[in-house]
């Protein structure tokens, strides 16, 4: 009787095996797939043994079903005459891919999707299940409102500029000067410093200027952000010339320019010398007075120039000329002196009419043809 017992068991456990054997079988892992925003995503889930079993893929975060053997359950806009979802079966032999096409990637498609068989007469607790990741790469984007716009400090403190950034994956930001200049930093000043937040110590006015800081996933575009480094400090002034030289009395103007820096920005202000005193100069008919917008690649970080038109140029103007800027903390001022010459100097002069400058051309020739003539 015993032996009976034993070979029914036996057979049992030999038809259960047999039978679990031929059951369906995620067979092959789901790799990873990583792919830019916009372009297409592909997981593939490959079972063996499907017979007449369905495959179904699962977006976790959203705990939606996607798909039920190739027909897709959720709704599938057309986007570039193709539909938003699809699936894709391939057969070889016993095994069959369910592929999972996404277009158009979204940063919401990202997550963990899962396939699953699920398998007729079988418990779903029992189904064989396996997962495969999506990763929606995307572009840096830099977050405004964590990141300095403005910095103002006093000369000789410590401050930081802050550059924050989001992207997939996460960004790497890098700091640089604008002027191509150092970043003021401990231990030693460098080029270019890797960090969301650039620590500047003991900053001087020749610290103040524009920083950029670049944010960049190898995910095209790179992001950028410009900052404005402002030390309060005295102005300070210099001037393009210290002299320039006019004609009289022949409806030429002269030109002074002086260059202007300080923070607040300073007020700015004309004086010239009569009678041994300075008189204010004020922009009338006489004097035009401005502060220039473009043609400023001469200028060092945070400085404006300024000038000074002197109006048909007479004798009495011939003087020195003061070029003031003053704000809170001090004030400075130039000197550019204005001289008599006997031609027009600058710009505004006249140049001969092309007849003349043609008719002057042949008298020289002319003489010399005669010189010649003399000689021989």
């Amino acid at each position: 009787m015993l032996p009976l017992i034993i070979n029914s068991i036996a057979a049992v456990f030999l038809l259960s095996t047999k039978v679990l054997a031929q059951q369906p079988e995620i067979v092959d892992e789901i790799w990873p797939e990583v792919q830019p925003i916009g372009r297409t995503g592909r997981i593939n889930c490959t079972v063996a043994r499907l017979n007449e079993n369905t495959v179904t893929w699962y977006h976790e975060e959203y705990k939606q079903t996607i798909s039920v053997g190739e027909t897709i359950e959720v709704m599938n806009d057309i986007i570039g005459g193709l539909r938003k979802y699809e699936v894709q079966v391939r057969k070889n032999v016993d095994r069959v891919t369910y592929m999972l096409v996404i277009r158009r990637l979204r940063q919401q498609d990202a997550g963990w999707y899962q396939c699953t068989v699920r398998i007729q007469s079988v418990e779903n607790n029992k189904w064989p299940t396996k997962k495969g990741q999506l990763t929606v790469q995307v572009a840096p984007t830099i977050r405004t409102g964590d990141t300095t716009a403005v910095l103002q400090v006093n000369r000789g403190q410590n401050s930081t500029l802050q550059c924050s950034a989001t992207g997939i994956p996460f960004p790497n930001i890098t700091w640089v000067r604008l002027d191509g200049g150092l970043l003021p930093v401990l231990p030693t000043p460098v080029a270019q410093f890797r960090s969301e937040n650039l620590p500047l110590v003991n900053v001087d006015i020749q610290h103040m200027g524009i920083y950029r800081c670049v944010a960049d996933n190898f995910i095209k575009p790179p992001a950028e952000h410009l900052a404005e480094v402002l030390v309060f400090h005295a102005p300070r002034t210099r001037v393009v010339q210290d002299s320039v030289g006019q004609a009289q009395n022949r409806r030429f103007y002269a030109k002074l320019e002086c260059i202007v820096q300080g923070h607040p920005e300073p007020t700015v202000t004309w004086e010239r010398v009569v009678n041994n005193g300075r008189v204010r100069i004020t922009d009338d008919e006489k004097y035009d007075i401005n502060k220039q917008t473009k043609d400023l690649q001469n200028l060092k970080a945070m400085e404006s120039w300024y000038t000074l038109k002197i109006i048909n140029v007479q004798a009495n103007d011939y003087t020195t000329y003061y070029c003031i800027a003053e704000n809170n903390f001090g004030r400075a001022n130039s000197t550019i002196v204005l001289f008599e010459t006997t031609e027009c100097q600058g710009a505004n002069c006249p140049s001969l009419p092309p007849s003349a400058a043609s008719f002057s051309e042949l008298s020289i020739i002319l003489m010399l043809v005669i010189s010649l003539v003399h000689i021989c």
